[in-house]
C-alpha cells in the first residue's frame, strides 16, 4: 500500500529535506511517520518536508505531520513546508495549521527562513 507515496531524504544545507510524491493518508502514514522519526535523529533538530508533489493529504497524514512536529519541537526544532499546490494548502488554511507550519514556494526559502530562526534561538 505505501507505493501510493514516494519519500526522499535528502539535505538543504544543514537541514534534512523530505520530498513527498503522492497521497498522505492512512495507508501511507506510517512509512511518513517513520521517515520523519529517522530524518530527526541524531543531532537534526528540524526538517523540512516538501509537499510539492503531494497530490492528497488527509487527516490521519495532518496527524502524522503533528506528531513530527511534537517530535521536533521537544528538541527546539522546526518543520517548515514547501508547497505549491493549492488543493494541499487549502487543507493547512481550512484545519488551521498554516499558523502551526510555516509553508513556502520553494526548498530554498523555507531553508533561508529557518536557517535565520535558528541563527535568532541561538542569539536569544
Amino acid at each position: 500500500m505505501d507505493a501510493d507515496l514516494q519519500i526522499n531524504l535528502t539535505q538543504a544545507g544543514p537541514f534534512p529535506v523530505l520530498d513527498l510524491v503522492g497521497e498522505v493518508d492512512a495507508y501511507t502514514c506510517s512509512s511518513f511517520r517513520d521517515a520523519m522519526i529517522k530524518a530527526l535523529n541524531g543531532q537534526n533538530t528540524s526538517l523540512i518536508i516538501s509537499m510539492n508533489g503531494v497530490e492528497y493529504i488527509d487527516s490521519t497524514g495532518l496527524g502524522a505531520l503533528v506528531g513530527g512536529l511534537k517530535r521536533a519541537s521537544e528538541k527546539h526544532g522546526h518543520i517548515y513546508i514547501v508547497c505549491t499546490n493549492p488543493q494541499v494548502t487549502k487543507v493547512f488554511e481550512i484545519t488551521g495549521l498554516i499558523k502551526v507550519f510555516p509553508v513556502y514556494a520553494t526548498v530554498e526559502e523555507a531553508c533561508e527562513s529557518l536557517k535565520a530562526e535558528t541563527a535568532s534561538r541561538v542569539e536569544a
